[in-house]
């Protein structure tokens, strides 16, 4: 099972969205803690506000109609709600609540007097017990005097949630009472909702989700500089690394930061520095020498002509195997010459007009001249540099005519690119050699013996000729049997 890979920005966003979450978490536990497992903490501000202004308002409807009628009023009170009195109407903004919400009238010792019946759990029970007045306690009258309302201490109120059914709870010890037996009881006004907003009757979620919203979305404002800042500069130096590991040491980042990442610019930048040297030392020091080794085996091919004219037949074949030798040594040397001058190419070299098909077909008459090379090309002209794309589909055309057969030359331009593919039938490559087919002196094992594996410098020699002419050249096995070399270079028009 393959690792799921995710970019680190993700990874660093989703471990914000982690944290957020475990702050959250701490958040409800320090209230959870602090008020209980109940649900009495959702009361404060507004719904406080909301579930007082709502007894008040029960109030108002009671008071304008005879007792006899409350138990009706309460069973229906939804209907009241749908159509408030005008002095309400624009401080309650209550919804009608639907069938999921109903309303109740208690008695101080939990028993219902109004409203639909229901079956009382013994938490909600605990919470209805009314100890304003003690039982049978006489009161003046109706709670409709602002003085005596003026001096009552704040309503207990309370959410509770039972289960089987799921309901919740809302009530409030009421100003309500009323008169039994020549004492006066106060009630208690409970809401029984299937939901915990009793239908958004007394708040909703929804301005708890904007206020989460908006703390995501400022918290988000803060970290995507951060996290911007930090993944722009590992992927600009990533991609550094992978032109320097191409070898283009001249690439140089930005270390303007002053942290971690700014300090590893500056190292990338001195390993690039120091690589180029190296590189550029190491290619002078191969120049000079296979330039160096080109005047003593010309003087050794000149001193075994001489040997050869005054040998006997029995020390001919010793120096044919020698001469033989002497000219892999000298093309050996040809080829360490060509690839150190081959990155120089754009340097000596001068961009011009270019026939493709007439390129290709004297390529195929000097390196194919006995092999029968299928060509498959339009009419294609490029601006480039004409010697360095010669040399550069010689070297391919040569390895495949030595090692394959059934050759084809495909060329086609699209877009302003000009695809060049060379395939065969041969045996191929192993897999694992394709990626470094192009690396100076890489041979695959099967092609490492003297007689047909060349140096290991020719196709090394095609990549150079290929980037100086400004394109890209890869490998891959062909289906069936066989490689395919894909030289990509950009049309490149003269008058512009």
């Amino acid at each position: 099972m393959s690792r799921l890979k995710l970019p680190l920005y993700s990874k660093i966003l989703l471990w914000f969205l982690v944290n957020l979450g475990v702050v959250v978490g701490i958040v409800l536990f320090y209230v959870r803690v602090n008020f209980g497992s109940g649900f009495d903490w959702l009361l404060g501000e507004r719904a406080g506000a909301r579930i007082e202004l709502l007894d008040s308002y029960v109030q108002s409807v009671l008071v304008e109609h005879p007792e006899s009628e409350w138990p009706e009023i309460i069973e229906n009170f939804g209907h009241y709600l749908e159509h408030p009195l005008p002095a309400w109407e624009t401080v309650l903004k209550a919804k009608h609540p639907g069938n999921g919400v109903s309303f109740a009238m208690f008695l101080p010792n939990g028993e219902q007097i109004m409203g639909r019946k229901v079956a009382l759990p013994p938490e909600v029970l605990r919470r209805l017990i009314d100890k304003r007045l003690p039982e049978g306690r006489p009161r003046a009258g109706r709670p409709d005097a602002a003085a005596d309302s003026a001096m009552k201490p704040p309503k207990p109120r309370f959410i509770i949630r039972s289960e089987r059914p799921t309901l919740y709870w809302s009530g409030i010890h009421s100003s309500v009472s009323i008169q039994r037996e020549g004492r006066w009881y106060p009630l208690t006004f409970v809401i029984i909702a299937s939901d915990m907003t009793a239908g958004g009757l007394l708040f909703d979620w929804w301005p708890w989700m904007i206020v989460f919203a908006m703390s995501i979305g400022a918290s988000a404002l803060l970290w995507i500089p951060l996290v911007s800042g930090i993944t722009r500069a590992i992927r600009r130096t990533n991609e550094a690394s992978k032109r320097i590991a191409a070898g283009q040491f001249d690439v140089r980042l930005l270390d303007k930061r002053g942290d971690e990442l700014g300090e590893l610019a500056t190292s990338v930048n001195t390993m690039a520095a120091q690589l180029g040297d190296y590189m550029t030392q190491q290619r002078r020091i191969t120049a000079d020498v296979a330039h160096e080794l080109c005047s003593p085996i010309a003087r050794m091919q000149m001193a075994l002509g001489v040997v050869e004219q005054r040998s006997t037949p029995e020390q001919a074949s010793y120096l044919q195997k020698l001469d033989r030798e002497l000219q892999h040594m000298a093309k050996l040397v040809e080829e360490v010459l060509a690839f150190t001058k081959a990155e120089t190419l754009p340097e000596r070299e001068t961009p011009e007009d270019i026939d493709l098909r007439v390129l290709i077909e004297n390529v195929i008459v000097r390196e194919a001249p006995e092999t029968d090379v299928k060509l498959e090309i339009g009419d294609i002209q490029l601006h480039s540099l004409r010697n360095a794309l010669d040399r550069a589909i010689g070297n391919v055309l040569r390895n495949a005519v030595r090692y394959a057969a059934d050759i084809e030359i495909h060329a086609k331009a699209e877009n302003g690119l000009v695809t060049i593919e060379i395939a065969d039938r041969g045996p191929g490559v192993p897999e694992e050699a394709v990626s470094r087919l192009f690396e100076p002196f890489y041979r695959p094992e099967a092609a490492r013996g003297r007689s047909t594996g060349g140096s290991g410098l020719g196709l090394a020699i095609t990549k150079r000729c290929i980037e100086a002419c400004g394109g890209t050249v890869t490998a891959q096995n062909r289906e069936g049997g066989g490689l395919t070399v894909r030289i990509e270079i950009r049309m490149i028009d003269p008058l512009k």
